[in-house]
């Protein structure tokens, strides 16, 4: 398997990933998140943190929308909520805006884009980079191998699973 299989692997996973924290430093992104899959350890860590270092990182682009008028529109439905459209690159504002990723696309040679949702004022957006390379850290700094986190994605949907059939029965 080539690094590119490993990242978009590493990117499927990916899903109700709050984005905590992002710096860039020349070509190296990091990439701070809150995964969900705690909840299921015993004991239970809710704010369990693994830290993504992505190397060949050119471009950083972060399209993402904000309601207009939240407080005075926030019990409308989402569907008839407006939104207006905004643009950075500024890791300091990603890290702010409380993007939940939710799917990613890939494009050739290196082109990532993670599908984010959000709890906050904004309605979402997607964040575009490239990468070559990646590592993965715990909450504590130490390296994780992508076999652990494809276990302890295992762990999580099988807990889903069953929710699920306890429900039916």
């Amino acid at each position: 398997m080539n690094r590119q299989q490993d990242i978009e692997q590493l990117f499927s996973m990916f899903h109700d990933f709050e984005l905590k924290g992002v710096s860039k430093d020349g070509e190296a992104l990091t990439l701070e998140f809150v995964i969900p899959w705690g909840q299921v350890w015993n004991p239970v860590v809710l704010e369990y943190q693994i830290i993504v270092e992505l190397s060949g990182c050119r471009d950083l682009l972060c399209e993402f929308f904000v309601f207009k008028d939240y407080e005075a529109n926030k019990s409308k439905p989402l569907a008839l909520q407006e939104t207006e459209k905004r643009i950075t690159n500024d890791p300091q504002t990603l890290a702010k805006l409380g993007l939940e990723v939710q799917s990613y696309t890939y494009t050739t040679p290196d082109i990532y884009v993670l599908h984010c949702n959000s709890s906050k004022e904004i309605a979402g957006g997607e964040l575009t980079f490239t990468v070559t390379d990646y590592q993965i850290f715990n909450d504590n700094g130490e390296p994780l191998t992508l076999g652990k986190l494809k276990q302890w994605a295992s762990q999580w949907w099988d807990s889903i699973q069953e929710m699920w059939d306890e429900q039916k029965k």
